[in-house]
């Protein structure tokens, strides 16, 4: 009646990768983590989390250069809102430029 629930072992988890280094218009940003998302109308806008604040990310328009261990993503985007939560510091940005080389 009250057993135990098994596991579905058929649930695929979605592959994710670490990433190595984060630039900003050539300066070495210290991100905990970010992600690349869709507004509510559709736009994709990336969020990077960071402990402090970052002074390379005030500009109205940022170049990032992302590293993972498999491919090198170049993204622009323009500066949307900064967001304080406990701990970090959330800058949003609206992207208007995106591409992704393999290494």
């Amino acid at each position: 009646m009250f057993g135990i629930k098994k596991k579905d072992k058929k649930k695929k988890k979605v592959p994710t990768e670490r990433f190595l280094s984060l630039k900003a218009n050539d300066v070495q940003i210290e991100a905990i983590n970010f992600s690349l998302t869709k507004n509510k109308d559709g736009t994709p806008r990336l969020e990077i989390r960071t402990r402090n604040v970052c002074e390379s990310l005030h500009y109205e328009h940022v170049d990032f250069e992302l590293k993972t261990s498999q491919k090198l993503i170049k993204v622009g985007g323009v500066f949307k809102e900064a967001i304080n939560e406990k701990h970090f510091k959330v800058y949003v940005f609206d992207v208007d430029d995106y591409s992704q080389f393999y290494i």
